[in-house]
């Protein structure tokens, strides 16, 4: 049986002890889970020359949108405020692309966290730059202990989508995250949110597969949540049609 290869964006990260050496990284733990899943992963590193990505492209069925560093708020025509994160300019640049390559194909797409957010920006829409900017007291969304442990519950306001088919109404879920959706891209649909109002899924109904999650269900999966697994399986299946 030929399992779908499944595309896993990564970050570029310099050295602290070795001076002007750059690699790219990305947590095992989505590898773990697309194998889980029944998926073969592959890690795209960084780059923004266009035939390299189109040829990558080319050997993918399916793409996932790896968490990691704020994206450069000028992707979305605002300002740097306070308490904005750590940017990956040449992350963003060769990011976006291969998310402006890839959704031409129609193939099924996966964000998550970053990648969540990435999919909001790339339509258009707006991100707060730190959750001070909500305008209200919020959950606590960065937990520092525990990677699989849940820590919030998550509404599910929306019944036609992947969320509410595999789990209901409700899902409890772990949190990384200091900045969250804020004006809500072209053809995007919130689909889930926790009690205080923070975006934490998205949805283009108009896409075959096209999802963005804030949490991060591959830390979960990988230490053996098996709820959290049904989401890279229902992706993986959408992947081999």
């Amino acid at each position: 049986m030929i399992k779908p290869i499944i595309g896993i964006t990564s970050a570029y990260e310099i050295e602290d002890g070795l001076r002007n050496y750059h690699r790219t990284t990305v947590s095992i733990d989505y590898s773990k889970s697309i194998i889980a899943a029944g998926g073969v992963p592959i890690v795209l590193p960084v780059t923004s020359d266009l035939e390299t990505i189109k040829n990558q492209l080319s050997l993918l069925d399916g793409l996932i949108l790896a968490g990691g560093a704020d994206i450069n708020p000028l992707y979305y025509n605002q300002d740097f405020k306070e308490n904005m994160g750590v940017i990956s300019p040449e992350r963003d640049e060769g990011e976006l692309i291969v998310l402006r390559e890839f959704f031409k194909t129609g193939k099924p797409i996966l964000g998550i966290c970053r990648g969540h957010q990435l999919l909001n920006v790339f339509r258009g829409g707006t991100l707060y730059q730190d959750l001070k900017y909500f305008g209200k007291p919020v959950l606590k969304h960065r937990q520092d202990f525990y990677p699989e442990l849940a820590i919030h519950n998550v509404k599910i306001i929306d019944s036609d989508n992947m969320l509410s088919q595999l789990f209901g109404n409700s899902i409890l879920t772990n949190s990384f995250h200091h900045q969250s959706i804020d004006k809500i891209g072209d053809g995007l649909t919130t689909i889930a949110t926790t009690e205080d109002g923070i975006v934490e899924a998205i949805q283009m109904k108009s896409h075959k597969f096209l999802y963005g999650i804030q949490w991060h269900p591959e830390m979960m999966t990988a230490r053996g949540n098996e709820d959290m697994k049904k989401i890279f399986i229902e992706f993986i299946k959408h992947c081999n049609k």
